[in-house]
């Protein structure tokens, strides 16, 4: 079996240990959307909203009243050309049944809310799906779900054709954490023994965030017991404050991604003190970073464009096609298996068709960089690579501590770069081998290939 056979089939063996959706998950059906909205009669599981109001008859908010008392609620449906309702105080959910919200391309503008005030707040943990809604103007979060500490199975999320813009804290937070925001050291892992689940389908987070450090365009952090699932495809997360998207899992659980069609630019800019990146995560403790990025561009981030580290022990297994990174303020693309914490457990990828240019004007390590820090080993596949006119090393591939390191680059160009333009680096007991190596580039402050401690 060739290596790029057997890198695939890992990654596939990992994502097969995924748990697979409970039967209240939602499922996109085609011209779903069109078919709900035309379903306007009120009946014990759809509440309808029939004006822009901000309270009373037909309004979102007597919607929601209803469903918070009657567990039959189960649908929320607007009629078609409503246009925008100017909230005047939050509108909160407290149900504990899963509820489905379809706007018929409806704006809920929460700028009248309150300086504290969210625009949609769900409180007891219950799965929410939204379609063909905006929510803006937010003076806290445009959507805020909190998990219970007592909550168990998996905790839904699906945004289908949403829109989430101007708000001034998180886009959409999700949060099964105790102590979600910590200072310096190890982060507090409590949380629930809920998973979490978040399916996105053509959904816009923009200019989220402006309001303090770090409020990101979707942040979903997990706690506890359970796992973090992220399914996204025709995504943008762009021009918010801090991180575009960012995935905090703590405790014992794994991370699944699957992220095709999506654009992350531009993100991260509010704080100079801590610039923030195009798509951030963080895994700590036991649990492993798994799946893949399909046809994405994360560029012209003011700190990373894609930022993944797995910390403690558990592997990092995420495989790129089709990835253009360029233009970020430090790495392009950073991976790294034990970035903060002691661990230990492998690094595995498998990248194809990836652009990594013009990338460190604030500093950094490469336009590409994979770091195996902890004990673990590091094997990467790197196939018609491109690393040019970063501000440092093109691409950088390190095994730090006790290890085996295997790459193999094929057709990679690296030209124009401040430092090397490919530097592979086996620091430590262990066997290092570059093979196939087919480096091509011109330019470079440095020599174009550097390599220690490998065969």
């Amino acid at each position: 079996m060739s290596r790029r056979l057997a890198l695939a089939a890992a990654t596939l063996a990992l994502a097969a240990c995924a748990p697979e959706q409970s039967s209240v998950a939602p499922v996109y059906l085609d011209n779903s959307l069109d078919a709900r909205a035309n379903t306007v009669v009120e009946s014990a599981s759809h509440a309808v909203v029939r004006n822009t109001d901000n309270d009373g008859a037909g309004s979102l908010r007597a919607a929601i009243a209803r469903a918070n008392t009657s567990s039959a609620v189960r649908v929320i449906q607007f009629v078609e050309g409503l246009g925008t309702i100017r909230l005047s105080s939050p509108i909160e959910y407290t149900g504990t049944q899963p509820l489905e919200i379809n706007g018929v391309d409806a704006v809920i503008d929460a700028a009248g809310v309150g300086a504290n005030g969210d625009g949609i707040r769900v409180t007891a943990g219950a799965s929410l799906t939204v379609t063909q809604l905006t929510v803006q103007n937010s003076p806290q979060e445009g959507i805020d779900i909190s998990v219970p500490a007592t909550a168990t199975g998996v905790v839904h999320l699906v945004l289908d054709g949403v829109t989430i813009r101007g708000n001034k804290g998180h886009g959409v937070l999700l949060n099964d954490q105790v102590t979600p925001d910590v200072g310096e050291g190890e982060p507090d892992p409590r949380g629930s023994d809920a998973s979490v689940h978040v399916q996105l389908r053509r959904t816009r987070f923009l200019d989220n965030g402006y309001s303090v450090s770090d409020r990101d365009g979707l942040r979903v952090n997990e706690g506890g017991n359970g796992y973090l699932q992220l399914v996204a495809d025709d995504v943008w997360a762009n021009d918010n404050a801090a991180d575009g998207i960012e995935l905090d899992e703590r405790g014992n659980g794994n991370v699944f991604v699957q992220v095709t069609n999506t654009q992350i630019l531009r993100n991260g800019k509010l704080d100079p003190n801590d610039l923030d990146d195009g798509f951030d995560i963080d895994e700590t403790n036991d649990g492993d970073i798994v799946g893949f990025l399909r046809n994405v561009n994360a560029s012209d981030n003011y700190e990373e464009g894609l930022d993944f580290n797995e910390n403690h022990a558990g592997d990092l297994r995420v495989d790129l096609y089709s990835v253009v990174a360029n233009n970020n303020g430090e790495e392009g693309i950073d991976y790294e298996e034990d970035d903060d914490f002691a661990g230990g457990g492998e690094l595995v990828s498998a990248m194809v068709d990836i652009t990594a240019n013009g990338n460190g004007k604030n500093g950094g390590d490469g336009g590409l960089k994979i770091r195996e820090k902890g004990v673990g080993s590091l094997s990467v596949d790197l196939t018609r690579v491109r690393a040019d006119n970063n501000k440092v090393t093109g691409v950088d591939i390190r095994e730090t501590e006790a290890g085996n390191l295997l790459a193999r680059l094929e057709t990679v160009f690296a030209s124009t770069n401040a430092g090397r333009g490919v530097r592979v680096r086996q620091e430590s007991t262990g066997f290092g081998q570059v093979s196939s190596l087919n480096v091509f580039g011109t330019g470079n402050t440095n020599p174009l290939i550097e390599t220690s401690g490998v065969n």
